[in-house]
Parts: structure tokens; sequence; C-alpha cells
């Protein structure tokens, strides 16, 4: 009883302090950019959801057995279309896992230290350093300069007999050519994991990228197009695979896997049968588990989910058609007919000339507010981390320089309305106005 009037008592105020956050102008805010490249979204639902666990006293996956945590990625693995899905603390964790897996000893055809990950050299690093972390070696493939994602012909020419998997990047929410990719995997006998964290609710053929791999990853940051504040998922097919990588996020411990028959495959075993079943340790062991407030801030972010996707959906749009009128200076993603872009941001390539430049034009927005970065991490190879490791680059890279030297994105959220997209143009009009 005290509990629920406790919890009744906050949830007025939670309400009371929303309401009146949706009053205020965010811009007029100290410290707020006009259109900023990352804001989030979440309303007294989900504070509610940590307020609940909080008061419960059922905070991690050890003590509540995970509930919520359970409940989230049970309605992400059917939303995408997997069978099984193992929630992280991130996105750069699911990849940690996903690559730990295929490394993992349990594997019959398991990579070993020196096997090769064929990767975009234009991504984010933490798709990068887990290959690395496993022992095995990236190689480095262009980007198609129209979608900013890689293309099976780069990919093909890649290939050796070291080649063992393929982790192609939806960046921004551009679909790669899946059916395309797998085809290649399957006819080289390569695994796949698809780097999703940036692509939620993307789509190539009607079909939800994230289906196709052996194994899919995502990212619930709060910048993302689904927030769980700090969090990710692995996706995948293969139970056993599941249930691996359940045990190696939390310390290799087997209680919190979800199938019996892969549990009792050690608790029966009499070799183990003096090991407490809570301690009973099967595999490699990290501490990559999200919280229960993770999860059911994810549950009540999956309902506002499609409007979220529309509303960016919408922006990207608007600045596709409004942008029409520049491009002299500035090109956009070419969108395909059986593509559903994700749009985690808006990206611009500009083509430099002595009058228009991409710093130039960079820095007349963010005067005005309007918040931008460069493509993720740019081209990775040039970044100083990757000089300490051993890595392939197959080709000049000549797209993806041209990216890095060239590109940029600015925010795409629900947060950001008619105004703002109107307010955006304007300093795109005033810039390139006059412009040869």
């Amino acid at each position: 009883m005290a509990y629920k009037q406790t919890l009744n008592k906050i949830e007025k105020q939670v309400k009371a302090h929303f309401d009146a956050l949706k009053k205020e102008n965010p811009a007029g805010r100290k410290g707020e950019k006009r259109v900023a490249l990352m804001r989030p979204f979440y309303d007294q639902a989900e504070v509610m959801q940590v307020v609940d666990s909080l008061l419960r006293q059922e905070i991690t996956m050890n003590q509540s057995k995970g509930n919520k945590v359970q409940k989230f990625e049970d309605l992400w693995k059917g939303f995408i279309g997997k069978k099984e899905g193992i929630m992280t603390n991130s996105g750069s964790s699911a990849n940690l896992m996903a690559l730990q897996l295929l490394t993992n000893p349990l594997l019959p055809n398991r990579m070993k230290p020196g096997d090769e990950v064929i990767t975009p050299a234009l991504t984010w690093t933490t798709t990068v350093s887990p290959i690395w972390a496993v022992g095995c070696k990236p190689v480095f493939v262009d980007v198609d300069p129209s979608t900013f994602v890689m293309k099976v012909e780069e990919i093909e020419k890649a290939i050796t007999p070291k080649t063992r998997a393929i982790m192609p990047v939806h960046l921004l929410g551009y679909p790669c050519d899946m059916p395309a990719i797998m085809e290649l995997a399957k006819k080289h006998d390569l695994f796949v994991i698809e780097d999703c964290c940036e692509a939620h609710g993307a789509e190539i053929d009607g079909r939800k990228v994230g289906s196709f791999g052996h194994l899919a990853t995502f990212s619930f940051f709060f910048s993302h197009h689904l927030s769980t504040m700090e969090g990710g998922m692995v996706l995948t097919d293969d139970v056993e695979y599941a249930e691996i990588i359940r045990t190696m996020r939390s310390q290799g411990v087997i209680r919190n896997c979800r199938n019996d028959a892969f549990k009792e495959r050690y608790y029966k075993d009499p070799r183990y049968k003096d090991i407490q079943r809570a301690y009973l340790f099967s595999n490699i062991g990290f501490n990559v588990r999200p919280t229960e407030l993770n999860g059911g801030f994810g549950l009540e972010q999956f309902k506002k989910f499609p409007k979220i996707l529309k509303a960016r959906i919408d922006n990207a749009a608007y600045f596709l058609k409004a942008f029409k009128r520049f491009e002299k200076h500035i090109a956009m993603p070419m969108i395909g007919k059986n593509v559903k872009h994700g749009w985690f941001g808006i990206p611009v390539y500009v083509k430099e000339s002595p009058s228009v430049t991409r710093k130039e034009l960079e820095a007349h927005l963010n005067s005005k507010g309007i918040e931008t970065r460069q493509i993720m991490a740019g081209d990775v190879t040039l970044q100083p981390a990757y000089g300490l490791f051993e890595s392939r680059v197959v080709g000049d890279l000549k797209h993806t320089k041209a990216i890095h030297k060239s590109a940029f994105f600015f925010g795409n959220h629900p947060l950001i309305r008619k105004e703002e997209r109107a307010y955006v143009v304007r300093c795109m009009e005033e810039f390139f106005r006059g412009k040869k």
C-alpha cells in the first residue's frame, strides 16, 4: 500500500514537471542550441518506469531476474524479426559480444586470431575496436558516395582465404544491400554481423535491417531513435549463439540464460555437481549487463517508436525537398526505390569550390545555433588509434576520404519541429546567397 501511495504522489509531481517543460522554448534555455545535434525525447512514462524499479528495489538482472529487460528484448526482436534478443549496456558492447561469440571455443567453426573481417572505412570506432579486441584483423573498404555505405563490389574485391566475416554498417540509417551481401557471404562461407546501431526501422525490400545477418547489433543510446538511456542489443536466430552471449554478458555465469536445455547441460553434468548453480561459470565473462531501469525505459520508448521514426523521416523528406535549391553546392543521399532510410541524422556533402567549403558552411550553421559534426569518425584509417593495430586497406578509399573532407551532418530528432526546419533552410539560404 505504501508503495502505491508513494508512486502516485511522485507520478503527479513528475507529470507536472513535464507539462511545464513542454511549454518552455528549448532554444531559450541557457546553453541550448537552436537546432541541437541530439536531445533526449522522453516524458513521465519513462521516468515512472525507473521510479517503479527503484521503489520495488528491483534494479539489476541478477536480483530481479531481468523482468523488464526480458520484456524489452522480446519486443525488439519481434519488431525486427529475429528469434533471440540479448540486451547489453551499449551498442558498443553489443558489437563486442557478437565478435566474442564468433571467436568462442564453443563454436566448431569459430574465427581465430589473424582472421579478417571486412568493414567500411567510414564508420564509428566501436564497429572496429571489437575486431581487434578478439585478435582479428579489420579490412577496410570504400563506400558508395551517394549513400555513405559500402558496396558489394568493394566487399568482393577484399575477400581472401583469410576472410571469415563481413560487418556491414547501415551508416546514419541507410541500409546496405543486405540481400546481395548475404548471397556473397553464403558463396564464401562467411559470417555476417549487421551493425544497425544507427538504423532502427530502416528497411530494404520491405525487410527490416537486422533481420538478415547471422548476428545484428543495435544501440539505444539517448541520441538514437529509441533510447534506454544507455543500452544495446544483439539479435540472432540461433539459440546456442544467444545463450553463449547471455553467459558472456553476465560474467560467465549461466543463471541469466533463458533456455532451460542450455542450462541443464551444465547443471546435470556430474563434473560440476559441487558448484553452486548461481555461481557456475561456463564461459569467459564480462559485465555488460543493462539494468532494469534501462529495460523499463525501453518498454515506454518502444510505444513511442513509430512516432519517433515518422518524425525523423518527415524531417528528412522536408530537407531533401528544400535543399534541392542548393544542389549546385551540396548533395544529399540518393534514396533507392526499395529502401526505407532510418535517418539518424541529416547528412550534407559539400561540392567544394573556391567560394564554398564544408568548413565555412559548418561555421555559418554553428554560428546560428545549428549544431553539426563530421560523418561519425570519418575515415577511421586516419585516426591516431588506428596506427596502433594491424589492419588492411583495399583500394584508395577515395570516396571515404572525400566524405571525410567535405561532408557533415546535423541533428534529426522528434524535437525538431516545423519552425526549426524552416530556420535551417533560411540559414542555408543566407549562406549560399550570392555564391557562384
